[in-house]
């Protein structure tokens, strides 16, 4: 694996075929958010940061997947607002009319806070996330 900082809180790791078969795992396992899968992001994540002296915060995660050209996959972790922002852009397009207002408001107070405020901001929409997915279950 290559691993490649990008920033205090963002880092690229690059997975060839065989990485995969090391950790077991396939992308086929990503894809399909299977244990493997999971485990290996889990896992991947852990080497990046430790290899490049990232202390992650677990707020504001963000997961960017690049097919390369040379049959390797690019997986980039990040835990920056910007990235975290730009991904919340995207939710947009798939977002129902009772949830895109409130989505477009938090967006800008994201883009009008300090990084601690965002990050606060961020930590508390994500615990009420977690809490309505399990209020669901039950």
């Amino acid at each position: 694996m290559e691993y490649r900082k990008k920033a205090d809180l963002k880092v690229e790791c690059i997975v060839s075929e065989a990485d995969f078969e090391f950790l077991g795992a396939t992308f086929n396992d990503v894809l399909d958010r299977t244990d493997a899968g999971m485990h290996f992001l889990k896992r991947v994540k852990e080497l990046c940061g430790q290899t490049q002296g990232v202390e992650w915060t677990n707020t504001a995660y963000t997961l960017n997947i690049t097919m390369l050209l040379d049959g390797r996959v690019s997986f980039e972790f990040s835990e920056c607002i910007a990235d975290y922002v730009v991904s919340l852009k995207h939710s947009m397009a798939m977002a129902d009319e009772q949830t895109l207002g409130p989505l477009q408001e938090f967006i800008e107070a994201l883009e009008n806070s300090d990084e601690e405020s965002a990050r606060s901001l961020v930590a508390h929409f994500e615990q009420n996330i977690r809490k309505k997915a399990a209020d669901a279950l039950n």
